[in-house]
């Protein structure tokens, strides 16, 4: 008796769909942005604290605000490879994100400190009524600036 195997072959469109579906949702772009850059966000006593990964993006293509009750990060990241280069692959996102987080209740969107670092930005929240000691005053980078929008 012989051995059968079936061979089923797709199209690209049908591989290229699959990969796309094989893409966590956390990781797919949204409103307008070409990428997705990862955060974690941790709640502590007194305030809260927003780290996010963002390797080739520079202070002067970084902006941070509160709009109402949220928080928007967004900026740019360049493409690195110029026209005239003959990219084989590129996997690494690049261009513009924004992401925007409902503030908790008790967040205090005027106490708001930043720490950009090593590709890291850190932001940290201060809950209300939590000024049982005085807030630790981390300085932005110079032209990192925070706008508030009623």
């Amino acid at each position: 008796m012989q051995n059968s195997v079936n061979v089923t072959t797709y199209s690209p469109q049908e591989r290229l769909l699959a990969q796309l579906e094989a893409i966590p949702a956390s990781q797919m772009p949204i409103n307008g942005s070409d990428w997705f850059p990862p955060v974690d966000i941790v709640e502590e006593a007194e305030e809260y604290l927003f780290k996010m990964d963002l390797p080739e993006v520079t202070p002067d293509n970084l902006q941070v605000a509160v709009e109402a009750d949220e928080l928007v990060i967004s900026g740019e990241r360049a493409n690195p490879w110029q026209r005239e280069r003959k990219v084989l692959r590129v996997e690494r996102p690049h261009g513009y994100f924004v992401r925007r987080f409902a503030l908790p209740a008790d967040a205090e969107p005027r106490d708001i400190n930043t720490l950009f670092a090593e590709s890291v930005l850190e932001i940290r929240v201060r809950k209300t009524g939590a000024h049982s000691r005085p807030p630790v005053i981390i300085p932005a980078p110079p032209k990192l600036k925070l706008r508030l929008v009623s």
